[in-house]
């Protein structure tokens, strides 16, 4: 076997071996999404930290109040 011959080999065998890693990688990405639970009740992530403040109606409160 000459040195072209190794070289190829090896450079054939990257290539294989990069192309299945990222096959293995994709799977187990997708897997990984289809195992993340659902959020239940809010909003989105922004409601985790911070709760919403709904100003009150506009016909209650101290404004329309006349006496």
């Amino acid at each position: 076997m000459s040195v072209v011959d190794l070289l190829v080999t090896i450079i054939v065998v990257t290539i294989l071996v990069t192309i299945a890693l990222g096959v293995v990688t994709y799977i187990a990405y997708k897997l990984r999404l289809a195992r993340k639970p659902v959020e239940e009740g809010g909003v989105g992530p922004a409601t985790r930290y911070f709760q919403l403040h709904e100003p009150p109606a506009a016909g209650s409160g101290p404004a329309a109040d006349p006496a």
